[in-house]
């Protein structure tokens, strides 16, 4: 799966579907996989759903400096919601 890296500017990011919004609301997003907090990667809450990665920590998302996404295309935000309900 490609991971594309989406740089954080003044606190905001630029979804590949072309929103701009906060790196928290990528914490549940399908797509989300690591934030980059002062050059770690910290892999993303999404994946404590996830069987094989199972994420039990919670990083420091405002001081993210990039997410990354495995996002194909312009197909933006999808909740991990919608797949655990």
């Amino acid at each position: 799966m490609t991971e594309n890296e989406i740089p954080v500017v003044n606190g905001k990011l630029s979804r590949p579907d072309g929103c701009e919004v906060s790196p928290e609301i990528c914490r549940f997003c399908l797509y989300s996989r690591y934030f980059l907090i002062r050059g770690d990667r910290m892999r993303s809450p999404a994946l404590a759903f996830c069987l094989r990665e199972r994420v039990d920590t919670i990083p420091d998302i405002p001081a993210a400096s990039a997410v990354g996404c495995a996002a194909k295309g312009g197909c933006g935000y999808t909740s991990i919601g919608n797949i655990i309900s």
